[in-house]
């Protein structure tokens, strides 16, 4: 069976409910996967009652937004009581930060002459890729993204030119936690702390090994996401050997957000997806 321990859904920037997810997912022969939306846990009875019906084995989880060392830490929080009172106290605070942020960067766009519809930013968890996609969905952005792209951008190529740091549009988070009282509250709700896409390429991630050793020595993480999408083999077989050699839980996870033919379910490894075999303890620790 397939796994996929990182997906989105409607409940922050995915494109699939919780339910379209797991019918995706029994369809394409995976037994597990978590759901892990941003900073909330909105919509998780909706996905543990699909995985039921399905027969897939549903997993409560979130990705909290933290920083470290002045760069973006994301933290895969699995198994998580998704009714523990401090969970939900933070993920009202991220509801509420993420909605002003938002609502900046939009005001932002408008300066620079971006048409944008404001019923479009009208989501429970406002995110960049909202906001990327309400212009690029505008007809009257047509003829400048097309001089700008040279096609119809998607909303990650937009994002990087104007909402990324360091961009003529960008607003910085102004609210998060630090890692240790993230991976702290994850552990009170029962759950598991992952190291999202330690090999991420991004301006904010961009990991050197020095700052990735940092932060394994220096903070209680359950475990590594050694399988994700972008890592090429190399970048997986050091991770491998950083998860064996500070005895982290070895996850995989694809950061599925619904856009099947960029980005689609599942992470491959040398032309293969992950099934359960690469993920072993992680999994006994889950049904422990």
């Amino acid at each position: 069976m397939y796994i996929d321990f990182h997906t989105h859904t409607i409940a922050s920037d995915g494109r699939l409910t919780p339910t379209a997810l797991i019918k995706k997912a029994k369809a394409l022969g995976f037994g597990l996967i978590a759901k892990t939306d941003h900073d909330n846990v909105n919509l998780m009875p909706e996905f543990i009652s699909a995985g039921k019906k399905f027969g897939i084995q549903a997993i409560p989880g979130m990705e909290i937004s933290s920083r470290y060392l002045d760069k973006s830490l994301h933290i895969i929080a699995l198994n998580i009581d998704y009714q523990n009172k401090k969970i939900n106290w933070y993920a009202e605070q991220c509801i509420a930060a993420r909605k002003i942020r938002g609502l900046k960067m939009a005001d932002k766009l408008a300066i620079n002459g971006w048409q944008l519809k404001k019923s479009e930013l009208n989501h429970t968890l406002l995110a960049r890729p909202h906001v990327a996609l309400a212009v690029i969905n505008h007809p009257k952005n047509k003829k400048r993204l097309l001089q700008e792209f040279g096609l119809l951008p998607d909303f990650s190529t937009f994002i990087k030119k104007y909402l990324a740091k360091n961009c003529p549009c960008y607003v910085p988070k102004k609210y998060y936690l630090r890692p240790l009282p993230a991976i702290t509250m994850i552990h009170a709700a029962g759950g598991l702390a992952i190291i999202a896409h330690p090999a991420c390429k991004t301006k904010e991630f961009s990991y050197s090994r020095a700052h990735l050793s940092k932060i394994i020595k220096n903070l209680p993480f359950d475990g590594l996401e050694v399988y994700s999408r972008d890592n090429t083999p190399a970048e997986t077989t050091y991770l491998k050997s950083l998860a064996a050699k500070h005895h982290l839980l070895i996850s995989a996870g694809s950061d599925y957000h619904g856009y099947d033919k960029e980005f689609p379910l599942g992470v491959k490894y040398r032309g293969k997806l992950v099934n359960t075999s690469y993920c072993t303890e992680l999994i006994e620790k889950l049904n422990s």
